[in-house]
């Protein structure tokens, strides 16, 4: 039986991930929820939706199976709360809650009552770092020992940066509160458990309050090292590439890097670099990873299972989040193993 949504929020990405609704298997969104009614229903319109701005008639109406929580970090506890208390899934965005203490009481929060919670952190979802994995599971690389990411959309310079997103300008921490969260929880996927951090951080362009510059040094618990390089106002000839910038991983084995464009080059050790033939999905935001996160919760709700970012596995990325701001402000190396 096909599972019915409703989705709260009706911003920039609630767009994004409305389309990638379109093609999961297994479940659709219903309706739109938005504080107000001309947001939602502008969305809603969009896709063939019911529009509400209150919660009681949403879900009276809708009846739904499981709500998707795409709104700003400050509303996500009162919506997952409101959700849970309904005995109701929960896929929620990320950032998880404006600081950890929240994350932790919301996690704690669907646990105490059952509810299934899954964060829609989508980066690892990604087509590229998904081949990636299948590379280094399948021992192409050997035993990684070092990786590096550089992150550079190229849209936060001028008097008008962040031009989808302009709240971005006004958030106290940004690039890795907002974004870098995205990149923390893929070294995970990738490398395993960070034992230790080391952060710097600076703010660029003087307009916005928060960081747009980073330098994260991780030591994973395998042995290996990584390097997030990331600042969004460098120029880029291409704005928000697909991949918002490119990355090296360095093994026993064998090497690979990935381009701006989804592109992977491999090269084994005592060969030559070749590019690295796989498929990266028509469909779906930056290499169809909306579609195959929704997918994935989808697919445990109806089958059962363990949901790849569920609340308490995800707050070990929200704890590491917050460590590289403790670090930054220390000037020290913080300890998470």
């Amino acid at each position: 039986m096909t599972k019915t949504g409703l989705i709260i929020g009706a911003g920039h990405y609630a767009d994004i991930q409305l389309e990638a609704w379109q093609k999961v298997q297994g479940a659709r969104i219903a309706a739109v929820l938005s504080l107000t009614m001309e947001n939602a229903k502008k969305l809603a319109d969009k896709y063939g939706l019911r529009a509400y701005d209150d919660w009681e008639t949403a879900i009276q109406e809708i009846e739904p199976d499981f709500i998707d929580i795409c709104t700003p970090p400050d509303s996500h506890f009162y919506y997952t709360r409101l959700t849970a208390d309904l005995g109701l899934p929960v896929l929620c965005q990320k950032p998880l809650a404006p600081t950890l203490q929240e994350a932790e009481e919301l996690v704690a929060y669907c646990e105490q009552r059952g509810v299934p919670l899954m964060i829609n952190e989508n980066w690892r979802w990604q087509a590229w770092y998904r081949e990636i994995k299948s590379m280094m599971d399948a021992g192409l690389l050997g035993k990684v020992y070092s990786a590096y990411m550089a992150m550079r959309p190229g849209d936060g310079w001028g008097d008008n940066p962040y031009p989808v997103q302009p709240y971005f300008k006004e958030m106290e921490k940004f690039l890795i509160f907002e974004t870098g969260v995205h990149y923390i929880d893929t070294y995970r996927y990738l490398l395993g458990e960070i034992d230790s951090l080391y952060c710097q951080v600076r703010t660029l362009n003087p307009v916005i309050k928060g960081e747009d510059m980073a330098v994260i040094h991780f030591n994973f618990s395998d042995g290996a090292v990584g390097l997030y390089d990331a600042n969004r106002v460098t120029y880029m000839e291409e704005v928000r590439c697909p991949t918002y910038g490119y990355m090296t991983l360095e093994g026993t084995e064998g090497k690979l890097r990935l381009t701006e464009d989804g592109t992977i080059y491999y090269t084994p050790r005592g060969g030559e670099e070749r590019r690295h033939a796989y498929t990266i999905p028509s469909e779906g935001w930056k290499g169809g990873c909306t579609i195959a996160t929704q997918q994935h919760f989808v697919h445990i709700l109806r089958e059962g299972g363990s949901f790849e970012t569920e609340g308490r596995n995800y707050l070990t990325t929200v704890k590491a989040v917050y460590a590289c701001y403790e670090s930054a402000s220390s000037n020290k190396v913080v300890q998470l193993g």
